[in-house]
């Protein structure tokens, strides 16, 4: 069997609120947009989701007897209105609050990320991923696995943080390996991860880290090194232009560096210019971090009207009008490179 090259675009932040989701999903309609095939895996499981924010489509996904998602059924190829999308989104809501223990292992449609995650938690290996992919609206040909904010649902995640080191990591792993093989035509994997630098962003950083170095994975992890499937991660630390966020965000760079030598620092919404940034991080990082010229890493995105509407409208066009706005974004997200 032939090697195939995934590209694994990960975004992560010291912070929240510095436009990592916008950059990623604006990441994945470029992609699409270049003809390439994108899925955009939410990986935010603290209370926020892609789902609240952009207009999706859930897959139609069959059900077991008992009314939850049969997590090992092929795609149905149909996918639910916007509306019916988000009563079925108010029903699950509904039947958590009701009885969450009961439906803990046993989740509701619509699926999210976090279903797939459970499963490969539980079994060690993925579920049908491909049959719980969702659709934009406007079909942007970007397919989308977005992650639940409902409480419950985040709740439970949030017990991943005080489990087994790595528990997510190995998860998200194998999760990633069902897309590779069940989506023949997948190109790209645009990663969003929870805000922080800790937990599961540094562990999917440490799994990016192994990609790069080309180490063996884990036994308990799906054999990457050996199979036919080659992983090209493309990772990002997005930051705002606050000093406060700028200063932890280049020192974890630094201490990365030998690990993930491509992981890039991007200031977002940046009305100030790239000079103007470098020179106030050069003046504040002090000694060891300016000989080592961390400060001429960072890059930015200037601040636009396009992205800034993203969430508000539910939908950006990366052409007609915004076309000259993402031409920087494209540069600065190495899109245009070859994996």
């Amino acid at each position: 069997m032939s090697e195939r090259t995934i590209r694994l675009h990960a975004f992560c932040s010291v912070k929240g609120g510095v436009g990592k989701s916008t950059l990623a999903t604006a990441c994945a309609k470029l992609l699409a947009k270049g003809g390439r095939v994108p899925v955009l895996v939410d990986c935010d499981l603290t209370g926020t989701s892609l789902a609240d924010g952009l207009r999706l489509r859930a897959p139609a996904v069959t059900l077991l007897d008992d009314g939850s998602i049969n997590l090992e059924a092929p795609p149905t190829g149909q996918f639910l209105s916007v509306e019916e999308t988000r009563a079925r989104r108010g029903r699950r809501r509904d039947a958590l609050r009701g009885d969450g223990q009961k439906w803990k292992d046993k989740p509701l449609p619509p699926p999210y990320f976090n279903d797939p995650l459970n499963y490969a938690f539980l079994t060690g290996q993925p579920a049908r991923v491909d049959a719980l992919l969702w659709r934009h609206e406007r079909d942007d040909r970007v397919l989308y696995l977005p992650s639940s904010s409902t409480h419950d649902d985040v709740i439970q995640s949030v017990e991943w943080f005080f489990g087994q080191p790595f528990d997510w990591a190995r998860s998200f792993a194998w999760t990633l390996d069902g897309l590779a093989h069940q989506v023949p035509a997948l190109t790209d994997v645009v990663v969003d991860l929870p805000p922080g630098i800790w937990g599961f962003p540094h562990e999917a950083l440490v799994l990016v880290s192994t990609l790069l170095l080309g180490e063996p994975m884990p036994d308990d992890y799906p054999p990457w090194h050996a199979g036919p499937v080659r992983w090209a991660p493309n990772p990002f630390l997005v930051t705002s232009r606050d000093p406060n966020d700028i200063l932890p965000a280049l020192e974890y760079v630094a201490r990365q560096r030998a690990r993930v030598p491509s992981l890039k620092p991007v200031v977002n919404r940046d009305t100030e210019g790239l000079n103007a940034l470098r020179a106030m991080a050069r003046a504040r990082v002090g000694p060891l971090l300016e000989a080592a010229g961390l400060h001429e890493t960072l890059e930015r995105v200037a601040e636009m009207s396009g992205l800034a509407r993203l969430f508000w409208n539910g939908d950006v066009a990366v052409d007609g009008e915004h076309r000259e706005e993402f031409r920087e974004v494209t540069r600065t997200l190495r899109l245009e490179d070859e994996p």
